[in-house]
């Protein structure tokens, strides 16, 4: 069976396999109108820092923007123009945007002397994996959500921003909505916060992937540019991939990729970033 994929993340793929993909003809339409919905929650008190909520609100907005062909000031276009022929009308200037790889470049900062440490990036890179979740399970409640950590800690943090009885409201509150929408009960998507180990040979309709480091941690990017692992957190999306990633690992140091299986990792992130639509946050980490 051929698989339906957008065709942004269908071609990004045969980077790397030769295999045909069928586009999707849908999916655009249909996640741009949820992801309009956020303009709802402008404002409201979601449990997550107001700022990290307002600048993922922004973005995800932007995405819905781009895929109805809405004007927008908040995503960078990708370099790589995917030809989209076979999933769109070209001849309707109405015709939905598939979009299936974004990006976002986290900055993180910090008043401290001694800078942004690992510890506190990992905290700040949670919170917005966190704002991530919360407006996508409000928008989106019955796709499946993963968030793909390369380490433990970035999963343990997650999971402590999420906060359990946070997560376990957020979930009543999406039965609720679902009950009032439509007499019949609809399944409500699920989270799973994990190592991409873990998560091999499963699927998602929406992914986050946690690749992003402070700059003095230069030390752990050949084992976060290891191809295979950006390969395997990348290919669970089935609708959308959010890629987290930071200055250090869009642009590591020469030497770093004096290995050849971290150049290749480098060159496959390349290939997602030239390919998505990207935005930057800023983040405080003094905060958290």
């Amino acid at each position: 069976m051929t698989p339906s994929l957008n065709p942004d993340l269908g071609e990004f793929v045969s980077t790397i396999y030769s295999r045909a993909f069928k586009p999707q003809k849908v999916q655009a339409k249909q996640l741009a109108t949820e992801l309009k919905l956020i303009e709802k929650d402008i404002g409201a008190d979601l449990g997550v820092d107001p700022q990290i909520l307002r600048d993922v609100q922004n973005f995800l907005l932007a995405l819905s923007a781009v895929m109805l062909r809405k004007p927008q000031t908040t995503l960078h276009p990708p370099t790589i123009i995917v030809n989209r022929q076979a999933a769109v009308d070209i001849s309707n200037p109405l015709a939905p945007h598939p979009i299936s790889l974004a990006l976002v470049r986290l900055q993180t900062e910090s008043k401290r002397p001694e800078g942004v440490g690992y510890e506190a990036h990992v905290r700040g890179e949670a919170a917005l994996a966190a704002a991530l979740i919360t407006s996508l399970r409000r928008c989106c409640p019955g796709e499946d959500i993963f968030v793909a950590t390369p380490h433990r800690i970035q999963r343990q943090a997650v999971r402590a921003a999420l906060g359990q009885a946070q997560l376990t409201d957020l979930v009543r509150e999406m039965e609720d909505l679902a009950l009032e929408q439509s007499p019949e009960r609809h399944p409500l998507g699920t989270v799973t916060v994990d190592t991409i180990e873990r998560l091999q040979g499963s699927e998602a309709g929406f992914v986050i992937c946690l690749f992003s480091l402070p700059l003095q941690a230069v030390p752990d990017l050949p084992f976060l540019l290891e191809r295979r692992r950006l390969n395997v957190a990348i290919s669970r999306a089935k609708t959308l991939c959010i890629l987290i990633a930071s200055s250090v690992v869009l642009r590591p140091p020469v030497s770093v990729l004096a290995k050849d299986e971290t150049a290749k990792g480098y060159t496959f992130l390349r290939a997602f970033e030239d390919r998505a639509w990207s935005s930057t946050i800023t983040l405080d980490v003094d905060k958290f």
